[in-house]
């Protein structure tokens, strides 16, 4: 059996070890000013350790410059906080722009001068993209929240915030609290099984989240809050985020938002009052016989279009559907329409 045999030299163990962790160390001398650059650094920087001779003027001139440094001052730069921990841009010789950190250790005489720079340099290009990445998502959420007078959110694929700052500052509840499904404290009792509802349909339908609920407030009262959610879909189309509004509305809102989404309870109620048989509704809504009984028994995996079309049927005949004091959907029916 052939054995892998050992890296022998400590040269071989550093170069993997650069590999492996994507860093590369230097050596600066300032007496003579020679620069010792690792096969790592060479190949970060973008060239083969054979190609060319380290100098200050080389890297100088890959360094962004933005981020340039006044090297000619070799002495004074040994001893700036920026070169001992830096984090700056480099464009390598095939046109790429890359993130690198560098961390620096000088090294002094007996008599406390400064003689050698030894430093790492790591590539934190990924790092640092995302950092941007997230910078500028969060000044766009800034600039939607004050253009459209709400709170601008995101959501993982199940519905659940990502962040939950606002949320914690509007109900006084913690992150866990807010991801807490099962018992959805903040959001009034009446309203629960409709906020679920409205995400599982969202989610089976991969369509728009749309629902007006209750929320209990840090102070203790209820304020009625519309949200809107639109997914956003990764290159497998599968859903990666939701990003969602939210904003307060009067009360007056809320009631007429509200009917928009029947319940099955609100449905059998208006059939009833009608005195229509599922066949009836299914004729006079152009919904087929097999939807209607299974919107009556849930509508969560009803397509909104069918639950409109009956609720346009219901309204045709003079069912209006409106709420109570409490906020909890109700049936009236016009007596002076005529069922048929």
């Amino acid at each position: 059996m052939t054995q892998t045999r050992p890296l022998k030299t400590a040269d071989s163990r550093l170069r993997l070890l650069e590999e492996k962790l994507n860093v590369g160390t230097w050596i600066w001398d300032l007496d003579t000013n020679e620069l010792v650059w690792s096969y790592g650094l060479f190949r970060m920087l973008g060239y083969e350790p054979t190609a060319v001779v380290p100098s200050l003027d080389l890297f100088q001139s890959l360094i962004h410059p933005d981020d340039q440094l006044d090297f000619d001052n070799a002495v004074g730069l040994a001893s700036d906080q920026r070169t001992q921990n830096r984090r700056f841009r480099i464009i390598r010789p095939d046109g790429t722009l890359r993130w690198l950190l560098s961390k620096a250790q000088p090294h002094h005489d007996r008599h406390g001068k400064t003689m050698v720079l030894f430093g790492v340099i790591a590539d934190v290009t990924q790092e640092e993209e995302t950092r941007l990445a997230l910078l500028a998502e969060e000044r766009t959420n800034t600039a939607l929240t004050q253009l459209l007078k709400g709170k601008v959110w995101r959501a993982h694929p199940n519905g659940k915030l990502i962040e939950t700052a606002d949320w914690t500052k509007l109900t006084g509840e913690t992150a866990a609290q807010a991801h807490d499904w099962e018992k959805l404290a903040a959001i009034h009792p009446d309203d629960r099984s409709a906020f679920r509802a409205a995400w599982k349909e969202a989610i089976a339908t991969r369509a728009e989240y749309a629902v007006t609920i209750r929320v209990r407030t840090i102070a203790g009262n209820y304020v009625h809050i519309s949200n809107r959610a639109m997914p956003i879909f990764g290159n497998h189309g599968r859903i990666e985020q939701w990003v969602g509004h939210s904003v307060m509305v009067e009360p007056v809102q809320f009631a007429q938002q509200a009917p928009t989404a029947l319940c099955a309870s609100q449905i059998r109620a208006a059939r009833g009052f009608l005195n229509w048989s599922a066949q009836d509704l299914s004729h006079h809504s152009g919904v087929s016989f097999s939807t209607i009984r299974r919107m009556e028994a849930s509508t969560t995996s009803v397509r909104p279009e069918a639950i409109d079309a009956v609720r346009s049927a219901f309204e045709a005949k003079g069912i209006t559907f409106v709420q109570n004091e409490n906020g909890l959907s109700i049936v009236l029916s016009n007596k002076d329409s005529e069922a048929n």
